[in-house]
């Protein structure tokens, strides 16, 4: 059985670096960062 499933690679590094966060392997400032900017992103394109 073949699944093609498109992640777009922005959601797919949040989704990493929220996981990175939660283990304690980076601080809250990066992940507040990259969400931020994940955020603004997003507001940008619709």
């Amino acid at each position: 059985m073949n699944c093609n499933v498109n992640i777009d690679n922005r959601y797919a590094a949040l989704l990493l670096i929220e996981t990175l966060f939660e283990k304690g392997i980076i601080n809250r400032q990066t992940y507040f960062n990259v969400k931020k900017r994940f955020e603004s992103h997003i507001s940008q394109a619709a």
